[in-house]
């Protein structure tokens, strides 16, 4: 009997070896660490919605950095026991890599708004992570974003508003520029870290004029995201066209932009953490996109700028007042 019981365990541990991303989680019952960077947004609220409507019973851990990459770091040391938890979801680039390096495979990791979780190292491909981490990716592609925008708003010189400490901006920055030569337009760097109240000065500079551009960028730059009323009230002294990369920023006064829905992309995440439950691998599940993305639209703002949305593109657009 006893010979019986410990063949039963040397199985059990080399199976558990041999398949460090299978499911182990009991029933529908888990337990999920939330690593977050501005507090719960949409993407959360449809990541818990999603796994309320597959059946799971979960039980919250959320942990808030609070814009502060340090805080990351405090968070994963001293505030997370990860082998406490089934899964560990991470919100955005900054705190999604932290987490895979802290992390190294010991528990699933699942990561949310990343922009570009392969040039940012989180997954091998779009394909396969080949590793105990997946997700989804936020970016709608930039070439279509600038493309669309370019079909309501004529422009020759595009503003950047980003915060250069952020990875993600500087991913968008080399894209950018590539895709001005094709398009025939001009990036307008406008660098904007917290420090030193740079985004004030260099919303100050658009609305004296010190530095001339036909319309602004706003990527989905974290910092630049939270600042998105006081950039999108300032650009409209400035009489200066917007064009946001997410729902959020519009719907606070950016004029339009190609976006994802981040509500739709929280039930993507908890669509991934269902397929891992019921024995995909997780190593071997591709990476979630957006499915439907959208041309959102605030009225309000064009008003404010007395700029004529054409018709034809209002037919099938999402307008925010």
């Amino acid at each position: 009997m006893k010979m019986r019981i410990s063949l039963f365990v040397f199985i059990l541990l080399i199976f558990i070896f041999a398949f460090p991303n299978f499911p182990f989680a009991a029933g529908n019952n888990l337990k999920i660490a939330m690593i977050l960077w501005r507090g719960e947004t949409l993407a959360e609220k449809g990541f818990k919605d999603g796994l309320k409507e597959f059946g799971y019973s979960v039980e919250y851990k959320i942990l808030d950095a609070k814009q502060k990459k340090s805080a990351v770091g405090t968070i994963l040391r001293q505030e997370l026991n990860p082998e406490n938890f089934d899964y560990i979801y991470s919100f955005g680039t900054t705190v999604s890599k932290q987490a895979k390096k802290f992390l190294n495979g010991r528990v699933p990791q699942i990561f949310n708004i990343v922009t570009d979780p392969v040039k940012a190292g989180l997954v091998k491909s779009l394909e396969a992570s080949e590793g105990n981490i997946c997700g989804v990716k936020l970016g709608i592609p930039l070439y279509l974003q600038i493309e669309n925008a370019l079909k309501i708003i004529d422009f020759k010189r595009l503003g950047f508003l980003f915060n250069s400490r952020e990875k993600n901006s500087d991913i968008l920055l080399k894209e950018l520029i590539s895709i001005s030569n094709d398009l025939n337009f001009k990036v307008v760097l406008l660098r904007s870290p917290p420090a030193r109240k740079r985004l004030e000065w260099n919303l100050q500079r658009l609305i004296d004029k010190t530095v001339v551009v036909d319309a602004v960028y706003l990527p989905t730059d974290s910092y630049i995201v939270s600042r998105a009323k006081f950039v999108a009230n300032k650009l409209k002294i400035a009489n200066i066209k917007s064009i946001g990369a997410i729902k959020k920023v519009i719907s606070e006064g950016i004029l339009l932009g190609s976006v994802a829905d981040y509500y739709d992309l929280g039930k993507q995440a908890a669509k991934i953490v269902d397929s891992h439950q019921k024995g995909k691998r997780l190593n071997r599940i591709p990476i979630e996109v957006p499915e439907n993305p959208k041309l959102v639209i605030n009225t309000t703002t064009s008003r404010t700028l007395d700029f004529d949305i054409p018709e034809s593109a209002l037919q099938n657009a999402v307008t925010l007042k």
